[in-house]
């Protein structure tokens, strides 16, 4: 199988390459920078610039599965600036590839498009799954219902469309885990808010082997990919410091204080999603890792 991976160069789209190749499917990526370009018999790199909708079309030839994971990082300050760039960036990258697919002859009969689980409504109470059609009215949520309705238009081509909204991806050496490891590290670790908000993670190599697993499957539709096992903030903080072997002894940083210090992009920290991944593992997806105390134990492992 020949798969076209968007966003190839970021931290799961280079995960997910590294587990594909291993696995000898035959991988093509996008890229902007000719220093990335590269030609092997197993992974062939093409040029493409979504914001002038400008696209190798050689970069679809054999290609069976499209995995769509391209989109400015949401890690920067919220300027006006770079919301337009988060929400843009997302919205071109799936309308050149609606272009190019329109315009080609291909063989793709199936896509995944990433998404988030910012998409739902903040909650302490609510339980989110993917047959829910409640949405937020916040930031975050205006982009991925953009985004996911840019990446619905791909059924109009008779092309199988699923939709990934993730979760808290862990890494010990990127987002929310990694910057949180940080302050615990040197003692500072405190609850953000009232602590009580619902953090739905996941581990990123169960993200890999989600993807791998639906790209075998090709069943279409939204699914949540988040582990079976979400937390509160303060149960999630408790956990972490145990695994770091650090004390959780700092007063809760009030909301105001955050919202003063991050504005808009407190969302981020203060958000509570509790959200069930009932349609992934409808399709008998084994979770590498369900629950937080053996995430943290393969992630920090010496």
């Amino acid at each position: 199988m020949r798969v076209l991976i968007t966003g190839a160069t970021g931290f799961i789209g280079s995960a997910l390459c590294d587990e594909l190749l291993r696995k000898k499917y035959q991988v093509n990526y996008l890229t902007m920078s000719t220093d990335e370009l590269t030609e092997t018999s197993n992974i062939c790199s093409f040029l493409w610039n979504p914001s002038k909708n400008e696209i190798d079309l050689n970069c679809l030839k054999g290609v069976d599965v499209i995995v769509n994971l391209a989109g400015h990082t949401i890690n920067c300050k919220w300027s006006a600036f770079n919301k337009k760039q988060i929400l843009q960036s997302r919205i071109n990258c799936s309308n050149t590839l609606y272009n190019a697919l329109q315009s080609t002859e291909h063989q793709v009969k199936y896509i995944i498009n990433a998404s988030a689980i910012g998409i739902y409504p903040s909650s302490e109470s609510a339980i989110y799954t993917e047959k829910d059609e409640l949405y937020g009215t916040d930031f975050l949520a205006k982009v991925c219902k953009e985004w996911e309705a840019a990446n619905k238009r791909f059924e109009n081509l008779e092309i199988k469309t699923a939709i990934v909204r993730f979760g808290l991806v862990l890494s010990k050496d990127h987002g929310v885990l990694h910057e949180l490891a940080k302050v615990v590290k040197r003692g500072m670790g405190a609850n953000l808010g009232n602590g009580k908000q619902w953090m739905s993670w996941i581990h990123y190599k169960d993200v890999v082997h989600g993807i791998e697993h639906l790209l075998q499957k090709q069943i279409p539709g939204v699914f949540n990919f988040v582990s079976p096992n979400s937390m509160q903030q303060q149960q999630f903080l408790k956990t972490l410091t145990n695994q770091l072997n650090k004390p959780l002894w700092l007063p809760n940083i009030p909301e105001f204080v955050l919202k003063l210090g991050l504005g808009e992009r407190s969302a981020l920290v203060l958000s509570s999603q509790y959200v069930k991944p009932e349609k992934l593992t409808a399709t008998n997806y084994q979770f590498l890792f369900p629950d937080l105390t053996t995430t943290l134990k393969d992630l920090y492992q010496d």
